[in-house]
């Protein structure tokens, strides 16, 4: 189960998704559904994903890139379809059987706002209000 958290900070806010490699494997395969037909995809959808108050909402309509707090959803996750393709392929990597830990933040290239990482193995199962 990939668990998703949002970690407030002054300096380096983030929204954090902690999973295994299945879980790393999903994420990279939605990203990827995701970058061919440019469809919304709404986190708390998807069957193997848990949100401890962090409700994302993946999208390729118009606006700056990266995430951004929102009413509706609580977060809105814009990224381009070329930038989620990468984003899939470096998932992919870290859900190689070889690996047991690592992780890797799907950046937009923008400086402030909040960050994306997705980690496999450095966190205990609790973190982020998990079993």
């Amino acid at each position: 189960m990939m668990r998703i958290g949002f970690l407030p900070s002054d300096f380096n806010p983030m929204i954090l998704m902690l999973g295994e490699a299945e879980d790393c494997r999903a994420l990279s395969g939605v990203l990827r559904r995701f970058a061919r037909d440019r469809e919304d995809v709404a986190f708390a959808g998807l069957g193997f994903c848990r949100s401890a108050g962090a409700d994302v909402l993946l999208t390729a309509a118009g606006g700056p890139p990266g995430v951004q707090q929102c009413k509706g959803h609580a977060f809105i996750w814009r990224v381009p379809a070329d930038m989620a393709a990468g984003f899939a392929a470096r998932l992919d990597d870290l859900a190689e059987p070889g690996r047991v830990a690592g992780s890797e933040e799907l950046a937009c290239g923008t400086e402030d706002g909040i960050a994306v990482k997705v980690s496999r193995g450095e966190y205990t199962d609790d973190f982020l209000g998990g079993d």
